[in-house]
């Protein structure tokens, strides 16, 4: 109860920042997208490099992008054809690509540094990079119904920063490069500004409600994908290694447990801007994950972390 009681603590100043993300959307009128491209172009392409670089590579853990990539694509390939008979229009596009994906990064990489220890910490960067590369290929494939071939996915992936941040990071970690002492004090500020500016951006985006809309099927679908589905999943997957294979260690375990019970995704909500449909009722059921998570995400991290 005390551990539950400590992280609900430690995870208010991530609420108290997305509060002023809020504000600052409402009130100074902040434009996201600068925000976004910066952290998307610079900040999390040198978190991603720093993961990869300061992480002992093995087989297991090269193999996690494969794993984190097959669940989330199983999950929303799933909740697209279950979706499909409830609604006729984009609501079950964006269901099936919020119900793989989630708040990996802006919520889920400060939530890794609260619990894990480094070496832990780099190997759940390795498992968001299964998330983004599902996220920008069969994601976006079913978020705009299916317009984008193959082709054009794979060109998207080519073209993401992260890819590239990950390379390199992997040439550094493979050669042992070693990497200069002042470059430690440099990543830790910009894990700082990761999580400031990550949380901002989730108020800024829900300052965009104009008017809050409950879809409950929507709520209930998505809620169902992300806080039920995820985690059965993921304890299924270490189950089975525990009890067979034992593949993977316990960091392992751990960073993946941490994937699987993070919030929605933001995204969501963009997608459906861009999509001209169900946008309040998307960035409603955003707000409401992460209002549910702040105490969900305590209780999950006391049972299962250990």
């Amino acid at each position: 109860m005390a551990l539950t009681l400590s992280l609900l603590i430690k995870l208010l100043p991530l609420y108290l920042n997305i509060l002023l993300g809020y504000i600052a959307g409402r009130k100074l009128d902040v434009n996201g997208d600068s925000i976004a491209r910066l952290m998307f172009y610079m900040i999390n392409p040198l978190l991603i490099f720093h993961g990869v670089a300061t992480t002992k590579m093995d087989g297991a853990i090269l193999s996690l992008p494969i794993i984190t990539f097959a669940i989330a694509s199983i999950i929303c390939l799933v909740f697209y054809q279950f979706s499909s008979r409830l609604w006729e229009g984009p609501s079950k596009n964006l269901v099936a690509f919020s119900a793989g994906s989630g708040m990996t990064g802006y919520f889920g990489l400060p939530l890794a540094i609260m619990l894990l220890d480094e070496q832990s910490e780099g190997i759940y960067i390795m498992t968001i990079l299964g998330v983004t590369l599902y996220e920008n290929s069969l994601g976006y494939y079913i978020s705009a119904k299916g317009s984008y071939t193959t082709a054009e996915c794979m060109k998207k992936i080519i073209k993401l920063p992260t890819t590239y941040a990950f390379l390199v990071g992997l040439a550094i970690t493979l050669f042992s490069v070693e990497l200069p002492d002042i470059y430690t004090e440099f990543i830790n500020g910009i894990k700082g500004v990761y999580v400031v500016l990550g949380m901002m951006i989730v108020g800024l985006g829900m300052a965009s409600v104009t008017n809050f809309k409950v879809d409950f099927k929507f709520i209930g679908l998505t809620f169902a994908a992300k806080f039920f589905v995820w985690p059965l999943i993921v304890l299924g997957v270490i189950l089975i290694d525990t009890a067979f294979f034992g593949f993977y260690d316990p960091n392992v375990h751990q960073a993946l447990i941490v994937l699987s019970i993070v919030p929605m995704a933001v995204n969501t909500i963009v997608l459906a801007s861009v999509m001209k449909y169900q946008a309040d009722a998307a960035a409603s059921t955003v707000m409401l994950s992460m209002v549910f998570a702040l105490f969900y995400v305590p209780v999950m991290a006391f049972f299962l972390i250990k």
